[in-house]
């Protein structure tokens, strides 16, 4: 019996041990992050105005951008080579990671440096950071469809001979592995690039996956030790 006890005793310890034990992973890819955020356009905006944006901003910031990665597209299929050609290839690849930092932030790290502050952490709504999410999606695809125009003589097009409707389609199926995306790398760089939008897709459907199962309803349930841990509405 002493030994049964003994062993309680000792498993009864460990939760409380561990809770005083250091870590500095989190710390450490927080402060990364919260260094990161400042390679953005938006955020030097704000520093300039020195204004907290508002949600509407936000909104037609996102939306903006949407509507600017299009035109993007279409304006590089288009057109003639030109110096504008590499200032939205250059932009494309800033907006992008300006993205992906934010959403690692919103995701991991801004409730925690809040709850660090002493200070409450809330999103506006969980249907909004959703819409504004898919919005990104979508952006990132129109800028990675961008950049296979303004970089086409790194790619093999294998499908639409490079056709706008072709290209959009060829980065939408590099972005979520769905389909033959039709394009191929040949050179170095541009397997550098399909990597990348291989990637930023894995990262950015994951991140979907968890925003769309954040906001599904949690249905009652009849085991006592269930019921009522749903996520807030």
């Amino acid at each position: 019996m002493s030994g049964k006890k003994g062993a309680r005793e000792f498993t009864q310890m460990v939760p409380s041990e561990n809770k005083k034990e250091r870590t500095f992973i989190v710390e450490f890819w927080a402060k990364v992050f919260d260094i990161l955020r400042w390679v953005s356009l938006f955020q030097l905006l704000c520093l300039l105005v020195r204004r907290r944006p508002t949600y509407l901003f936000v909104d037609a910031w996102v939306l903006g951008h949407l509507l600017a990665s299009l035109l993007a597209v279409v304006y590089v299929r288009f057109s003639n080579t030109n110096a504008f050609w590499y200032f939205i290839l250059f932009y494309s690849y800033l907006r992008v990671f300006e993205i992906i930092v934010y959403q690692v932030n919103v995701l991991l790290f801004d409730e925690h440096r809040a709850s660090l502050r002493g200070q409450d952490y809330y999103l506006r709504s969980y249907r909004r950071i959703v819409l504004l999410l898919l919005h990104n999606y979508f952006e990132i695809i129109f800028w990675f469809a961008a950049s296979y125009l303004v970089l086409a003589g790194q790619f093999s097009f294998e499908k639409f001979h490079g056709s706008l409707v072709g290209v959009i389609y060829s980065s939408f199926a590099v972005m979520t592995n769905i389909g033959s995306a039709g394009i191929s790398a040949r050179t170095l760089a541009g397997l550098y690039v399909l990597w990348a939008q291989s990637l930023v897709g894995l990262f950015m459907t994951l991140v979907s996956l968890a925003r769309f199962i954040s906001i599904l309803p949690v249905p009652r349930t009849l085991e006592e030790k269930e019921d009522g841990k749903g996520r807030p509405a």
